[in-house]
């Protein structure tokens, strides 16, 4: 599963990567020799001014697409209230898993596999036990 997270960062590292430097070649001058008969060159200006125009589009996205953007919000809304869900289920995990309580149990549980008794674990998966 880490692996897998890890993977997710760098694959967001890659695109943001690909998106400033996209940004930075936008602004770069260009030889007007250099174009093609059907190309014309850009400015820099022109490259702002396209600049301003796609965050006003994106801008009156709301106005376009009123239930999508209500949704969006709504979801912004929670996500605190599902961080802490999150925080939570990973902290009570932590704390079983390595929390003062997890000794004592792992004790427990080694003491009762000497004495050939069955394991202490609560959790049944409905696996086949195999002797």
């Amino acid at each position: 599963m880490l692996e897998a997270a890890a993977g997710k960062v760098k694959n967001m590292f890659f695109i943001r990567a690909v998106f400033w430097l996209s940004v930075v070649v936008a602004f770069i001058p260009v030889n007007p020799s250099d174009l093609n008969e059907d190309q014309r060159a850009v400015s820099a200006l022109e490259t702002v001014g396209l600049a301003q125009s796609v965050v006003e589009d994106v801008a009156a996205f709301c106005t376009r697409n009123q239930g999508t953007c209500e949704t969006g919000g709504q979801l912004f809304s929670q996500m605190g209230i599902k961080a802490r869900e999150g925080a939570r289920i990973a902290y009570g995990w932590l704390d079983k898993r390595y929390g003062p309580d997890a000794q004592t149990n792992a004790q427990a549980n080694a003491q009762a596999a000497d004495q050939g008794n069955e394991s202490t674990d609560p959790v049944e998966t409905g696996a086949v036990r195999l002797d």
